[in-house]
C-alpha cells in the first residue's frame, strides 16, 4: 500500500436522529429528444404528458461538530456534491423521473457520506431504489415510487 493510504473498514450508517428526509414527488414535462442527435446506447421514448419525477430532501440536524464535509457518489461511481456541510442544512438529492430510475436509465443508487476535515469517511446514508419501485433508506423499506 503506498504511504499515506490506509485501508479503512466498513463504514456505519448514520444515526436516524441526526437527519430527517421528505420525498418530494412531483410531476415535469420531460423535455423532447435533440433532433439532430442519435443514441444508439438505449430506446429512448418521449410523451407531451407530464411525468412523475423524484427528489428526496434530507435535513440535518443535530450532526456531530466534526463532520465536516458531505460527498454525494450515485452507482455510476459519479460525484454528485462535494461541499462543505452547513448544519442545520437542507440538502436535496434531485433522482430525476421515477420511470428512468426504475428502468436504470438514470442512477438508482446513491450514497451520501459524511467526511472529516481531513476526508477520511465517517458515516453514511444509502438512498436505492429496486427495479419494482421500492425506496430503500439504509436498507430499509421507506414506500414505494
Amino acid at each position: 500500500m503506498p504511504p499515506g493510504v490506509f485501508a479503512q473498514g466498513p463504514i456505519a450508517y448514520e444515526s436516524k436522529e441526526n437527519f430527517e428526509f421528505e420525498l418530494d414527488y412531483s410531476f415535469k414535462m420531460k423535455p423532447p429528444p435533440e433532433r439532430d442527435k442519435v443514441d444508439l446506447g438505449y430506446n429512448t421514448s418521449y410523451t407531451a404528458q407530464p411525468l412523475p419525477y423524484l427528489k428526496l430532501k434530507f435535513g440535518f440536524l443535530n450532526l456531530p461538530k466534526h463532520y465536516f464535509r458531505l460527498r454525494v457518489e450515485d452507482n455510476f461511481g459519479v460525484v454528485r456534491r462535494n461541499k462543505r456541510l452547513r448544519a442545520p442544512g437542507i440538502y436535496v438529492l434531485d433522482m430525476g423521473y421515477s420511470d428512468d430510475v426504475k428502468d436504470r436509465v438514470a442512477p438508482h443508487k446513491y450514497t451520501l457520506f459524511f467526511l472529516s476535515k481531513e476526508r477520511d469517511k465517517i458515516s453514511k446514508i444509502e438512498v436505492e431504489v429496486e427495479e419494482n419501485g421500492n425506496l430503500l433508506l439504509n436498507g430499509e423499506f421507506h414506500g414505494r415510487i
